[in-house]
């Protein structure tokens, strides 16, 4: 599998029931706590995720031995949505791939962990209660290579006078650029995607991770009645760098 379809499968899957890197020392798991933890959390040392310019996500490859925790940092604001997702290699069923890593996520100012509507471990996502640093811990209970998928998608307003939201621009790289619509139960979603032909859709709730437009199916429309009230995240999947893209997203 290569590093993109691996990168793009990552994403997708964050909220779908390469060389290797990350930095940091991975580090024994700890024992679980009487009482939740309410001191700062030590950032120094920690590999730090940044995104690139124009991206709204990061992929990482990393490897832990069984036990082992290893915690990355991130900057991020008030009110943002989060989403952080490990997934094992190989996938292949056949293969036999190792239980898929624990994902945890911590305010660093208060040491506090933010619960997540998700009931995947491997899956957590939620909207951030304060603007600083958050420590993402991934721990593995068998040796594990694994890709580690961070996004923060850009918030979409729309309004009933206003009901369409148009975004054109070109991919930097590989990476999806992913978008968050707030969407009430039997409101019609459409999403339109043009551009390059290497791009696709992918659409699924936040908290259910319903697919509306499959990652695989690299559909390039999707229009029908939503179900649940919750944010729905849009994602402009790339299949190569610098591809352009005219994304339309209507709620009526």
């Amino acid at each position: 599998m290569t590093s993109f379809a691996r990168a793009a499968l990552a994403v997708g899957l964050s909220l779908a029931a390469c060389g290797r890197g990350g930095g940091g020392a991975a580090t024994p798991a700890p024992a679980p706590a009487a009482a939740a933890r309410t001191e700062p959390i030590d950032t120094v040392g920690l590999p730090r995720i940044r995104f690139a310019r124009g991206t709204t996500s990061r992929i990482l490859d990393d490897s832990l031995a069984a036990g082992a925790t290893r915690s990355y940092v991130l900057g991020a604001n008030q009110g943002q949505v989060m989403l952080a997702h490990a997934i094992a290699w190989p996938v292949a069923e056949r293969l036999h791939p190792p239980p898929e890593p624990d994902v945890r996520v911590f305010a660093a100012a208060t040491g506090r962990e933010l619960t997540t509507p998700r009931p995947e471990a491997e899956v957590w996502s939620g909207r951030l209660p304060l603007t600083g640093d958050y420590v993402v811990r991934v721990t593995a209970a068998a040796p594990t290579a694994y890709t580690l998928a961070v996004q923060i998608p850009r918030r979409v307003e729309v309004s009933p006078d206003q009901p369409i939201a148009i975004f054109t621009g070109s991919t930097p790289s590989r990476v999806p650029i992913d978008y968050l619509i707030r969407a009430e139960a039997g409101r019609t979603l459409e999403v339109t995607l043009g551009g390059a032909p290497t791009v696709g859709l992918h659409v699924y709730g936040l908290d259910d991770g319903v697919q509306l437009a499959p990652l695989a199916d690299r559909q390039r429309l999707f229009a029908g009645r939503v179900e649940k009230t919750q944010d729905y995240v849009v994602s402009v999947v790339p299949g190569e760098e610098r591809a352009a893209f005219d994304l339309r997203i209507t709620l009526r």
